[in-house]
């Protein structure tokens, strides 16, 4: 079994940030980031080892009047969808070659087509599946079967204090929203067991906004729309790599710098990601007489271990950082510890050779 440390140096992970930046509004402390690797959504079946990806979503002979008619009502380029598409598979592949589980090819010269909009095709052909999966020596095909995009501005204003001409007055600033939705649904087929072991849809949200003092200034702060959706759909293609793949996000750990001028000169030391001579810093205080001393302590070696991918010691010290300095931050941290231990053996299952 691969056994793979599931953290990089100069990264950090889960929803938790978030509770840890409420949690630590403090100057007592400093945020690093690190690399987490975290489990896919679902598990595909251990033999499949490379896969094919291909774009399936755009639309077939006969299909591409309505995505004019369409584009036309809607307000999108004509070709918005098939540059929004391509860039949701490369945001897909991309996202896969970073990965441990897959390696990943684009067949090239093929082109399937589908509908070139939200209703699906019906599935492809097992006789052709095969023949992809063999021509690129791949264990699955998976395709981008639909993919759709709509485009929705918002505007908003509020009073604020400006200067002018050295004196404050309250102003207008007006803030203009761009919204783009993005529908993409997936197959995974795979050929041994002639089964679409996944299919599934994704409406994603990504969301752009500028300010300014006047709406017509505000507008020309966004970004074109055009662009605005193609960046939409590389995001989906992220998306998707995550339900499949374990992959890499890239999370905010907190950590105290104040109580002693030791936790100073470790600051140092994480700045250029020397953990080792961080940790001997910190550990000569988890015995301080001081219990807020020795509590920042031993939760700053909980962090050490935890980027070292030594997480039953990351317990231990988050642990002991509580009984001796009860905070709320220490509790949120065995929260996240305990949560990454139960993820890593997930991902001894993905990872299994």
């Amino acid at each position: 079994m691969k056994k793979i440390n599931t953290m990089k140096r100069n990264n950090n992970i889960f929803i938790s940030a978030i509770l840890f930046a409420l949690i630590f509004s403090s100057c007592k402390t400093s945020s690093v980031y690190v690399d987490v690797l975290v489990p896919a959504e679902i598990n595909l079946p251990s033999s499949i080892k490379k896969i094919a990806v291909t774009n399936r979503s755009l639309p077939a002979k006969g299909e591409g009047l309505n995505n004019v008619v369409e584009g036309f009502l809607s307000g999108e380029g004509i070709q918005q969808d098939r540059e929004s598409s391509e860039n949701c598979i490369m945001g897909f592949v991309n996202t896969i070659a970073s990965s441990p589980r897959f390696t990943v090819v684009r067949p090239a010269g093929l082109d399937l087509r589908g509908t070139g909009t939200k209703a699906w095709p019906v599935p492809l052909d097992w006789t052709e599946v095969e023949k992809i999966c063999k021509e690129n020596n791949a264990d699955a095909l998976i395709t981008l079967e639909t993919f759709d995009s709509d485009n929705q501005h918002r505007s908003a204003v509020r009073k604020v204090t400006r200067k002018i001409d050295g004196v404050d007055k309250e102003v207008d600033e007006f803030t203009e929203f761009l919204d783009v939705y993005v529908d993409a649904g997936w197959r995974v087929y795979d050929p041994k067991t002639k089964a679409v072991i996944d299919q599934s849809t994704f409406r994603d949200m990504k969301g752009f906004d500028a300010h300014d003092w006047t709406p017509d200034g505000a507008r020309r702060k966004l970004p074109h729309q055009r662009a605005a959706t193609n960046e939409a759909g590389l995001f989906a293609g992220t998306r998707y790599a995550a339900r499949i793949s374990p992959v890499w996000v890239k999370v905010s750990r907190t950590y105290y710098i104040k109580g002693h001028d030791d936790f100073k000169l470790a600051k140092n030391k994480v700045r250029t990601s020397d953990w080792e001579g961080a940790m001997t810093l910190w550990e000569k205080h988890t015995g301080d007489s001081d219990e807020k001393i020795a509590g920042y302590a031993c939760y700053n070696m909980a962090l050490g271990c935890e980027v070292n991918g030594k997480l039953s010691d990351a317990l231990n010290w988050a642990k002991k950082s509580y009984e001796i300095y009860p905070k709320s931050s220490s509790r949120a941290y065995i929260n996240v510890i305990t949560q990454r231990q139960v993820d890593a053996k997930r991902l001894d299952e993905q990872l299994k050779e």
